[in-house]
């Protein structure tokens, strides 16, 4: 009956082990999501930084990027467009944002998030 008298060290044991195991997972869970949550962060700035040099330096484009802004500012002339064309075919202008000059139906601008005055 050896077996029945280690039992409840062998069962304390078990739940320790599955224990360590769970807070184990748990930090790798926790640990993903900062790594997401940083790596979103990052995304954000990485947009912030090209939206920047797209309508700031532009014109001073180093050869490597030329295309890819000339097709960067190709897609804001063709949504300031079909911005207009919306506007036209709804009647209602907007609001201009006083930062940035987009025109938008909402409380804030879609592009800066400055509020839009009535």
């Amino acid at each position: 009956m050896a077996f029945f008298d280690d039992f409840p060290q062998k069962a304390k044991s078990m739940a320790a082990a599955a224990g360590e195991k769970a807070r184990d997972v748990a930090d790798s869970a926790k640990l993903t999501a900062a790594i997401l949550s940083e790596q979103r962060e990052l995304d954000k700035n990485y947009r912030a930084i090209g939206e920047w040099y797209v309508t700031t330096l532009a014109e001073d484009a180093p050869e490597a990027v030329a295309d890819l802004v000339a097709a960067a500012r190709k897609s804001q002339n063709r949504i300031a467009e079909l911005r207009e064309a919306r506007q036209q075919i709804s009647g209602d202008a907007g609001r201009t944002c006083p930062l940035c000059g987009t025109v938008s139906e909402g409380r804030f601008c879609p592009q800066c998030g400055a509020p839009l005055e009535e």
